[in-house]
């Protein structure tokens, strides 16, 4: 799976419409390809209430199953984050998807809490090949003035995914068992990894195009075009000893524990609390993902607008949005349930808009191109490291002292987020390298 050579340049006349086409074949592939990841990711959510009554296992053993998804994809991450900075996006991808989409398909031929974990594992090992490629691909293609909105909008791509799995999903499991909400989605994914493996591009070079830097003039001074470094090189040299991609890599652990305390049990909330069937709340908790995708897009648009250069501001504000919201969605009361559809979807608005900036253009302002894999590897595990903590803590929690406490929780990782990014905005983003590597 090495990446795909450079080849000769095409003739400059034809550089301007080849660049159209490819970016949009870039961009499109990205977007689906990483979209269908999470139809075999968060279709676990709608499921859990069913399966859970069906084997009689407890809130607290589920967590474990999710933290085990979470622990896999966490470290998959440090390892599968520089491999992709150095492999073909192409086959990476689509060799990770049609490893996720397998495991789904034995996760629903199982019948107990061993292979539950054994393919959830495996599950989250494959799901961590989608991640890393999608920044890369944006490094590759759009360059730095543009990056924000461009990366805003794919960045929808996993909201539409999940909120897909999760308005049918619910209604899919609770006509026809919890285990169709994993064959179903999983037979089609396999389907998509044949469409990644035929559309899915490298870098610009691969295909006679000058690098996207180059192309709109974004070249700095001293800037190298390329070198001999390999991933651990890359990793070392760029990731482990940059002390600002280790601080958001904390930011990013926080912000992921409320993501996915919100995200994996809101529809056991819904059921339990609020009195909805399961289909009814999944149908709510999909706004989570909905207005995750108008969230998204904003805050890049303020990113590249407002805060060109300490983007991370952004992800300040919409936190405080996400306090916020927690907050709405513990008070409304039982029988208000198109106001819980509204709560969920402010959380997902202020949710993944942060996510998208701490998680996306932090890493990349904060590194070169031949690295942005390698950087999104690091903090995408602690990201998961942060999930590992709140799907096992957010059960056991809930089984201990009850619901109140699992929102105080979730509400304080959003205000520890804030307070850990004031040295990043207090100190700036950019470091000033003497040269420049693309």
């Amino acid at each position: 799976m090495r990446r795909a050579p450079a080849i000769p340049r095409l003739p400059e006349d034809a550089i301007p419409d080849s660049y159209r086409r490819r970016r949009i074949q870039a961009f499109t592939a990205v977007y689906l390809g990483y979209a269908f990841y999470y139809l075999i990711r968060k279709n676990i959510a709608p499921a859990l209430p069913l399966l859970m009554e069906d084997l009689e296992v407890s809130k607290a053993q589920m967590g474990i199953v999710l933290s085990l998804f979470s622990a896999t994809y966490a470290i998959a991450k440090l390892f599968n984050g520089p491999l992709c900075d150095r492999s073909n996006p192409r086959l990476f991808m689509a060799v990770g998807l049609g490893g996720a989409a397998l495991a789904n398909l034995f996760f629903g031929l199982s019948h107990s809490l061993l292979f539950f974990g054994l393919f959830w594992i495996l599950n989250g090992f494959f799901q961590s090949m989608g991640s890393p490629v999608g920044p890369k691909t944006m490094a590759n293609w759009f360059s730095a003035k543009e990056r924000g909105r461009y990366y805003g909008v794919w960045n929808t791509c996993h909201n539409m995914g999940a909120f897909c799995i999760l308005l049918v999903g619910g209604f899919l499991v609770e006509r026809l068992g919890w285990q169709v909400g994993f064959l179903m989605p999983g037979l089609f994914c396999l389907l998509g990894a044949l469409f990644i493996a035929r559309k899915m591009l490298d870098r610009p070079e691969s295909v006679g195009l000058p690098p996207i830097q180059e192309y709109h003039g974004d070249l700095p001074k001293n800037t190298i075009q390329d070198t001999d470094e390999t991933a651990w090189e890359i990793f070392r040299n760029y990731v482990l000893t940059n002390p600002r991609i280790w601080v958001l890599s904390f930011v990013c652990m926080l912000v992921y524990m409320v993501r996915y305390g919100l995200g994996d049990w809101g529809v056991t909330y819904l059921n339990e609390m609020k009195g909805s069937t399961v289909g009814w709340a999944s149908f709510k908790s999909s706004f989570l993902e909905l207005m995750g995708i108008p969230g998204t897009i904003l805050a890049g648009i303020i990113a590249d607008r407002y805060f060109p250069k300490r983007n991370l501001a952004v992800a300040a504000i919409y936190l405080i949005g996400v306090c916020g919201s927690l907050l709405m969605v513990f008070y409304i009361p039982k029988g208000y349930g198109a106001w819980d559809a509204v709560a969920f979807g402010f959380s997902g608005f202020f949710i993944y808009g942060a996510q998208m900036v701490t998680t996306g253009l932090g890493p990349l302002a904060l590194v070169p191109r031949r690295a942005v894999a390698s950087a999104v590897g690091l903090t995408g595990a602690m990201s998961y490291f942060g999930a590992v903590l709140t799907s096992a803590l957010s059960g056991w929690i809930t089984d201990r002292w009850g619901w109140h406490s699992t929102f105080i929780f979730w509400t304080s990782c959003s205000v520890g987020a804030i307070l850990i990014l004031i040295p990043l905005l207090t100190g700036g983003q950019k470091s000033s390298p003497k040269k420049v590597i693309l």
